[in-house]
C-alpha cells in the first residue's frame, strides 16, 4: 500500500510541476508566437509535457545548467528523496504531521491519516480511468466510421491523378470515407502482416484538387512524427485530468501541431496552390477538437491557422538565426534545477519529532559536547542560531557562557537517527542573513 501511495504521489507532484511548466509557456505564448516557429514551440511543449509522466525526465531537465536561475529553481520548494522531482505533496508514511510545500519555500503543516491518503488515491485513479474510457469511446466511434471507408490504390486513378508520390520509407494506405467530420491520419488502427500501418482517412466529398492538398498535409503529419507528440500529451492529460492548465495547454499544442504541418505543406507548394490551400482550410477548418490520437486537417482554430497562412513567407537566413537564438534562450530557462532539495520546515518538524523541542535539542547537543570534552561542564550554551542547508544538514552556532563561539553540524542519513558529525570554533556571531535565532525561545 505504501508503494502505491508513493507512486500516485510522485505522479501527482509531476502533474503539478508540469502544470507550472506549461503555464509558463502559456504566459510567454504571445512572445513565442512572434519569435519562434511552430516546430520550435512544439519542442518546448514536449519538454514541459514530458515532465508530467516521465520521472526520469527530471534528470534530463536538472543536469544541464547555464543560467544562474531557472524556472525549475522557482517552482521547486523541495524534491523527492534522492531525486530531482518536485515534491509539493510529501510521501505518506503513516498518520502524522506533514508539510505541504509551495513554490518559493512556503509551507503549511497538516495532519494526514490513512483514510485521507486512501481517498486521495481513489479519486485520482477514478479520474484517470474515466478519462481513458472517454478517449477510448471517442476513438472507437471514429474508428468504426473510418474503417468502413474504401481502400484506395496508390497506382489507381483516384490517387494517381493527385500526383503525390507514394511514401518510400514505410507503407502508407489511404481510405476514402463517408460521413467523416474531418480528414485525418492514424498509425495504429490497421495492420498488415502483423505490423501497424499508417492510414490516411479522407472525406469522400472532397474534390480532387483539395483532396491532394489534404493528403499532402496528412503525409507531413506522419513525416514530422506529430502522432507521437499528440499521443504523449493526451496520455499526460489523462493522468492529470485535474489540472486546468494542462487542458488549456493541450489545445495550444494541437494548434501548433497543425501550424507546423501547414508551414511544411506550404514549403512544398507553388504560389497558386498556396492560395487554394488557404481556401481549403477556410472551408474545412471548423476548429473541431479531436481529443483522441488522430491528427486531423480541420482540427484546432481555423481562423488562427488561416491568419498564419496569409502571413507566411519564406524566412531569410538572418531571421532564422535570430529565431534559433531566441529558442536557445527560452530553452536554457527550462534547463537546470535543484537536486535533493530539502524544505527547511521538514527538517524542523523532524527535529521536533525526535527531540521534542528546540530547547531539548540544544540541551542534548550541550551534553554531547561535554561528554566529548569539547568544552568543560561548567561552560553552557547561552544562545543559539540555526541554518538548514539545501541538503538537510543542520548547522547550530552557539554563544557559550565563557564568551566563545562554536558551531555543531548535525546530519541524518536515510532512516538513521540524527547525529553530531562535527564541532568547529568560530570567531564570532553568525551571518544573520543565513542563520535564524532559535535558542532560547522568545
Amino acid at each position: 500500500m505504501y508503494i502505491l501511495i508513493k507512486l500516485i504521489t510522485i505522479f501527482f507532484n509531476m502533474g503539478v510541476a508540469s502544470g507550472f511548466l506549461v503555464g509558463a509557456l502559456l504566459l510567454l505564448r504571445p512572445a513565442l508566437v512572434r519569435a519562434l516557429s511552430p516546430r520550435q514551440r512544439l519542442w518546448l511543449w514536449f519538454l514541459a509535457w514530458g515532465a508530467g509522466y516521465l520521472p526520469v525526465w527530471y534528470n534530463v531537465l536538472t543536469l544541464p545548467r547555464i543560467l544562474p536561475v531557472t524556472l525549475l529553481d522557482l517552482i521547486t520548494p523541495r524534491t523527492m528523496a534522492d531525486e530531482s522531482i518536485p515534491a509539493y505533496l510529501p510521501v505518506f508514511q503513516g498518520g502524522g504531521q506533514y508539510n505541504l510545500a509551495f513554490p518559493g519555500g512556503a509551507s503549511v503543516t497538516v495532519s494526514l491519516e490513512w483514510w485521507m491518503a486512501a481517498l486521495f488515491c481513489l479519486v485520482w485513479a477514478a479520474g484517470v480511468i474515466l478519462m481513458f474510457r472517454r478517449f477510448g469511446r471517442q476513438s472507437s466511434r471514429l474508428k468504426e466510421t473510418a474503417l468502413q471507408g474504401r481502400l484506395l490504390d496508390w497506382d489507381g486513378p483516384e490517387l494517381g491523378r493527385l500526383q503525390i508520390p507514394r511514401p518510400e520509407d514505410a507503407p502508407v494506405q489511404v481510405r476514402l470515407c463517408r460521413d467523416l467530420p474531418t480528414s485525418f491520419i492514424c498509425s495504429d488502427w490497421e495492420s498488415r502482416d502483423g505490423e501497424s500501418i499508417s492510414t490516411i482517412y479522407l472525406q469522400e466529398e472532397l474534390p480532387p484538387e483539395r483532396m491532394a492538398l489534404v493528403l499532402r498535409h496528412e503525409l507531413n503529419h506522419r513525416v514530422r512524427i506529430h502522432g507521437m507528440v499528440k499521443a504523449a500529451v493526451t496520455f499526460a492529460l489523462a493522468l492529470h485530468w485535474w489540472n486546468p492548465l494542462l487542458w488549456l495547454a493541450h489545445r495550444y499544442v494541437c494548434l501548433d501541431l497543425e501550424l507546423d504541418c501547414d508551414q511544411a505543406t506550404l514549403n512544398q507548394l507553388p504560389p497558386a496552390q498556396r492560395r487554394e490551400y488557404a481556401k481549403t482550410l477556410v472551408e474545412l477548418g471548423a476548429g473541431r477538437q479531436l481529443w483522441d490520437v488522430p491528427l486531423a486537417f480541420g482540427e484546432s482554430d481555423g481562423a488562427v491557422r488561416v491568419k498564419a497562412l496569409l502571413a507566411w513567407r519564406p524566412r531569410s537566413i538572418p531571421f532564422r538565426v535570430l529565431q534559433w537564438a531566441a529558442f536557445v534562450l527560452v530553452l536554457l530557462f527550462f534547463l537546470g534545477g535543484p537536486w535533493r532539495a530539502v524544505l527547511p520546515r521538514d527538517v524542523e518538524l523532524d527535529l521536533e519529532e525526535n527531540f521534542g523541542s528546540t530547547a531539548a535539542f540544544v540541551q542534548q547537543d550541550q551534553q554531547l559536547q561535554h561528554e566529548r570534552g569539547t568544552f568543560p561542564e561548567d561552560v553552557t550554551i547561552q544562545e543559539g542560531w540555526r541554518r538548514i542547508a539545501e541538503n538537510g544538514t543542520v548547522y547550530q552556532t552557539y554563544r557559550l557562557s565563557d564568551g566563545r563561539w562554536g558551531e555543531s553540524t548535525w546530519l541524518r542519513i536515510g532512516g538513521h537517527p540524527w547525529y553530531c558529525a562535527d564541532w568547529s570554533w568560530t570567531s564570532g556571531p553568525p551571518d544573520q542573513a543565513q542563520y535564524q535565532f532559535c535558542y532560547p525561545a522568545a
